[in-house]
């Protein structure tokens, strides 16, 4: 175990991480836009995984009395979440994915309620009303920046989030480069064959993908997953959550102004008052939780 620092606040170099690692975040809802415009999505998850598995797995390999767990994680985490949301982001904007997905966190409350019996309370159980009623203003909206069912599926791949967060507390632990390289390891079989299931011409497609698509895929895999994770993973090894966790609720926000900049997304009213009382929501059960140390990974 890496030992904690101390003090209550992050040295230069780990604030410019914590900074990086949202920055990878928010750019990554841009990144998988661009991916999934050119590339079937089911693909470019595949492909997604399978980059970051020949990284990764060189210096983090795996034991055999990991591989159930990570069977288990890659299906809900990996095919699940990332499959999912991929396939959403086909038909829904970029900010509007950002603002979403953070319906995992008052996901997560409800999870740890339900399987751990951790204590919701006032402000954490008013966390989760606002998080999720931002949510339903965004999905009510003409111009929310999305289908109502790609919404639903975004919300799904939150809650897969969030349940296999919640998994992660119950297996054994894990180191987080292992984690991360064998999760993706196996999922690439798992939604390579949705792919070739659900999805066509993809020879074509690879072939026609532009610097964009490529670049997307290639963005996802180390922007978000190696760097974005990596450095995060030692981030709560090394601090407090309640001194790295509020780092996150700058992605979406990183994430709508990359959209409405890069990809040229309308921001609409209900996208800000949407996104503003969801992120109220997220806010409030963030710095609700009480301050303690991060598992060792």
């Amino acid at each position: 175990m890496t030992p904690p620092a101390s003090g209550d606040r992050l040295g230069g170099r780990d604030l410019f991480f914590a900074t990086l690692v949202v920055v990878c975040w928010g750019l990554n809802y841009v990144a998988v836009k661009f991916s999934v415009s050119e590339l079937p999505p089911l693909l470019v998850t595949s492909l997604r995984f399978a980059m970051v598995a020949a990284a990764i797995l060189p210096f983090a390999p795996i034991r055999r009395a990991q591989v159930p767990s990570l069977i288990l994680l890659s299906f809900t985490m990996g095919s699940l979440h990332f499959g999912i949301l991929f396939f959403a982001m086909v038909s829904v904007d970029a900010a509007t994915a950002a603002i979403v997905l953070q319906a995992s966190v008052p996901f997560g409350v409800l999870i740890g309620a339900l399987m751990f019996r951790e204590r919701v309370g006032l402000k954490r159980g008013l966390g989760v009303v606002l998080g999720f009623g931002g949510i339903v203003i965004l999905a009510g909206a003409p111009e929310g920046g999305g289908h109502p069912v790609a919404i639903a599926m975004l919300l799904f791949a939150a809650l897969c989030w969030a349940f296999s967060s919640a998994l992660f507390k119950l297996v054994p632990p894990i180191p987080a480069l292992t984690y991360i390289g064998g999760t993706a390891l196996f999922a690439v079989p798992q939604t390579l064959a949705a792919s070739l299931l659900f999805e066509h011409d993809q020879m074509a497609a690879i072939s026609a993908a532009s610097a964009f698509g490529w670049g997307g895929v290639l963005f996802s895999a180390v922007g978000a997953s190696i760097v974005g994770h990596g450095l995060w993973y030692g981030l709560v090894q090394r601090h407090d959550l309640s001194l790295v966790v509020p780092f996150t609720l700058l992605a979406p926000v990183i994430g709508v102004i990359a959209a409405v900049l890069i990809l040229g997304e309308p921001f609409t009213l209900a996208k800000l008052s949407g996104g503003l009382v969801t992120m109220a929501g997220v806010a409030l059960i963030q710095f609700a939780w009480p301050r303690r140390r991060a598992r060792s990974l």
